[in-house]
């Protein structure tokens, strides 16, 4: 998805998630905020000024003030969310095909339900059921 900034990095969309939840502190602020999220608020402090910039996300009350997204955020990050599920979407029907070729329906299961997850990709799925493996 390409938006004022390029692409998004998975940091930056992970952030923005965070941030369609509920408003947060700036990370100089209250690091511990992004510590419980699982967030580094250091590498949210070096990925902040290009959301900035971009307009996906404000920062009120200056460099110490809450951070909250955007208008522009918002539709960034459904953009980038469809973007993701129609890419999954369409490994799920290409494996499809693959499947339709013939193979242990255990081993496609397992592989399909990988795939539609997102912990595999087509190459990994197509992998497993080329192998046969049942597991």
């Amino acid at each position: 998805m390409l938006d004022p900034i390029g692409q998004l990095s998975p940091l930056q969309q992970r952030l923005l998630r965070e941030l369609d939840l509920c408003d947060l502190p700036a990370p100089e602020a209250e690091p511990e905020s992004y510590a419980v999220r699982d967030l580094d608020a250091d590498e949210v402090r070096e990925a902040l000024p290009a959301l900035l910039w971009a307009g996906l996300v404000e920062q009120r009350d200056g460099d110490r003030g809450t951070l909250r997204l955007t208008v522009t955020g918002a539709a960034t990050l459904r953009t980038a969310e469809y973007d993701e599920l129609a890419g999954r979407l369409s490994a799920v029907v290409s494996f499809a095909d693959t499947v339709g070729r013939g193979t242990a329906p255990r081993s496609a299961g397992h592989a399909l339900r990988r795939l539609a997850e997102g912990s595999w990709n087509l190459e990994r799925a197509e992998a497993h059921v080329a192998a046969g493996d049942g597991a």
